[in-house]
């Protein structure tokens, strides 16, 4: 046979041996960087999966560190609430802060109280078992991660109440859907990812593993517990292909596994046939196209796909003039552009989710999302426009671009506004009319996703170009991201209502009495700090009893409500009017002397005096009232003492007649004042905390 062959060879002539030649030479093109390019995939597949393990790990180490946050500001509170010996108060402050993490299964709790572990799982207590004990030992022995008797993962966090020996801590499990969380945040259309937690060699956790869903406890197959043995990636087989493994340790023997598909590598037969088409056409001229228009450009697409195949995305790929093998090139760096972004986009999706997890103000936080979204998308300009709501006025974030008028903005016919208005869910791509008010800024093509929970709108987020065009995959950043943003800033503004609720008096609409005593403190501080004059007046209404038992609780209710407007437009808007106790009111005002504050105590009493109240029954009635007040540094060195101070002139008024003003210090000698350092701002509105000149408290109390 192989004589036979070679006297064939022999015979044959020199097109027929170099047409032979040259489908060889084909053939080991077409097959060598098949080959290669498989190699190359199956390293990058393992390198995909072992970034995507760690970046699985940080997102992990970020909920960790949300719950340390988290906890820490519990202690604090319960620090300040002094309710470590009310088990029962206790309880409801738990089941509150536990209520702020709507959506996600965690258990709050604190030991020892009365010797025992007190927590609660969602807004109920939590009874004493397996799992109270399970997280007792693992807060005393100060783990991170914890495991139940079923295996169940458990993410850990504690930190001690000031002052106390008692410990508060939170516990998140790592469940199905927490696993999903993550998975969801690693994974893309163009590059699959599936997640799941190991323990001691079985599945510890719910998860996705090749395209099969696994339940904790089950044992993996013995390829890959090889795998996991080693603990560095690796290539294992299922049963529908070949999956690059990786692992990430997260503690207490639990570690996030990773497993990415091995991509098919496919090759096209034009090259080949071009090359056997040439080679009937003329040896030579096959020799000069191989040479100049085949060869050179071959190669070039061959270092791109390596460099590809390396995980070099940031290199362009040439084309060239308009031949096949350009458009080929042309197709090669459309991949390399999608795949870049897609990179870009998980990096920028796990970074946003990161900032938003931070404890920071709001606008730091907003400020990071738009660098970040600016930087991971290339983009000229990114922006967050948050609207007004009943607790915040509405402000923009913008980088890349000048500061501008948002509420004109919204309101126009431009981007930002369709975008506002569009009520689809995700982020559309619109273009800048050059009549419109973004094209002020420079840009042309933006991407703008509304700032949406349920009916809710809170804003509008974008990011443009000058130039180039938007991703598929960019789109999808800026859906995810709008999505988070919205998120947190419901979350804020939740929390901001929540804060003011708890600041005001429900019938009276003015600040209640914690609030008070809390402000008291920051002003005493401010005033014996820079030697301001600062000023208290405690008010008590007359027989208030008597219209309680005359005319019932409603009336009772009705004097207070309108003794409470009466007080407000007695007073400046930088003095803060607050409700003491029942019938009980208080004024604090900042850098006022005494003379001034028995000013503005007269006009509250002559006010009060000319109101009339139209009770339920029908009964008009006038209210008195009697009035106390101290003032530092007159009738005291140390301003601590003004309450105590303001409350025995209060009952000295009432001791001697009701419906009159006395002043600490009055008919005894009084002290000679220290200097005092008037404080005075420019005109304008004045918020509670701010201190302003005397002449307009006089302006103010005549």
């Amino acid at each position: 046979m192989l004589r036979w062959l070679t006297g064939v060879w022999r015979g044959a002539s020199f097109s027929i041996k170099f047409a032979i030649v040259i489908l060889i030479a084909g053939t080991i093109i077409a097959v060598v960087p098949l080959l290669t390019a498989q190699a190359d995939t199956r390293s990058e597949a393992v390198d995909r999966a072992a970034d995507k393990a760690g970046v699985a790990g940080n997102l992990i180490t970020g909920q960790r560190q949300s719950l340390t946050a988290f906890v820490n500001g519990v202690a604090r509170q319960l620090a300040a609430a002094h309710q470590l010996g009310d088990p029962q108060a206790l309880t409801a402050t738990l089941a509150q802060d536990a209520g702020v993490n709507q959506g996600y299964d965690v258990v709050l709790g604190v030991l020892p109280v009365n010797g025992r572990v007190l927590a609660v799982h969602g807004k109920a207590q939590l009874p004493a078992g397996t799992l109270t004990t399970t997280l007792e030992d693992a807060v005393v022995a100060r783990a991170t991660t914890a495991a139940t008797a079923d295996g169940q993962p458990w993410l850990l966090s504690s930190a001690k109440v000031p002052n106390s020996d008692v410990t508060v801590f939170v516990a998140r499990p790592m469940d199905a859907a927490f696993i999903a969380a993550i998975a969801h945040n690693l994974a893309t259309s163009a590059d699959p990812a599936e997640l799941a937690v190991v323990r001691g060699g079985h599945f510890a956790a719910g998860g996705t593993v090749a395209g099969r869903v696994v339940s904790g406890g089950e044992v993996p197959t013995s390829a890959l517990l090889q795998a996991l043995a080693s603990a560095t990636p690796a290539i294992v087989t299922f049963d529908s292909g070949p999956e690059a493994v990786a692992t990430y340790q997260i503690g207490n023997g639990f570690a996030v596994m990773v497993t990415t598909p091995v991509n098919a590598i496919t090759t096209s037969l034009q090259p080949i046939l071009i090359l056997i088409g040439l080679i009937l056409v003329s040896m030579l001229f096959i020799v000069v196209v191989v040479q100049t228009d085949l060869q050179r450009p071959l190669r070039r697409l061959d270092r791109a796909v390596a460099a590809l195949g390396r995980g070099e995305f940031d290199a362009p790929v040439t084309t060239g003039s308009d031949d096949e093998l350009s458009r080929l090139g042309t197709t090669f760096e459309a991949m390399r552009r999608q795949l870049q972004a897609t990179i870009r986009a998980t990096a920028a999706r796990a970074a946003v989710a990161t900032e938003l997890a931070a404890a920071q103000p709001l606008e730091t936080l907003l400020s990071r999302v738009c660098h970040e979204m600016r930087t991971s998308l290339l983009a000229d300009v990114a922006l967050i426009v948050v609207t007004g709501s009943e607790t915040d006025d509405g402000f923009a974030i913008v980088e890349g671009a000048r500061e501008f008028d948002h509420a004109a903005y919204l309101s126009g016919d431009g981007p930002l506004a369709e975008g506002y208005r569009h009520p689809g869910a995700g982020a559309v791509l619109l273009g800048a009319a050059p009549s419109s008010l973004e094209a002020q800024l420079g840009v042309r093509e933006f991407c703008v996703a509304p700032l949406r929970i349920g009916t809710h709108m809170h804003g509008v987020l974008a990011v443009a170009k000058k130039h180039e065009s938007f991703l598929t995959a960019d789109v999808d950043v800026v859906s995810i991201t709008a999505e988070q943003v919205a998120l947190a800033l419901e979350r804020h503004r939740f929390l901001a209502v929540v804060q003011r609720q708890a600041s005001i008096d429900d019938l009276t609409g003015l600040y209640n009495h914690r609030f008070l005593v809390d402000y008291l403190g920051q002003q005493v501080a401010l005033a014996e700090r820079l030697n301001a004059p600062l000023a208290i007046l405690m008010i008590d209404i007359d027989h208030f009893k008597n219209l309680n038992d005359r005319h019932g609780h409603q009336a009772g209710d009705a004097a207070l409500a309108a003794f409470a407007q009466t007080l407000v437009s007695s007073v400046r808007r930088s003095d803060l009017a607050a409700r003491y106790g029942g019938e009980e009111f208080s004024v604090v005002m900042a850098n006022t002397s005494a003379a001034e504050a028995r000013l503005v105590a007269e006009k509250i009493r002559r006010n009060s005096g000319h109101t009339r109240i139209e009770l339920p029954d029908g009964d008009p009635v006038a209210l008195t009232v009697s009035i106390g007040g101290a003032a530092f540094p007159e009738n005291t060195d140390n301003a601590r003492e003004l309450l105590r101070l303001a409350d025995e002139s209060l009952y000295r008024a009432k001791r001697t007649g009701r419906n009159r003003t006395c002043m600490s210090g009055e008919g005894s000698r009084r002290r000679t004042p220290r200097s005092v350092v008037s404080v005075v701002h420019t005109p304008g509105s004045v918020e509670p905390g701010r201190t302003v000149g005397a002449s307009e408290h006089r302006r103010s109390a005549q």
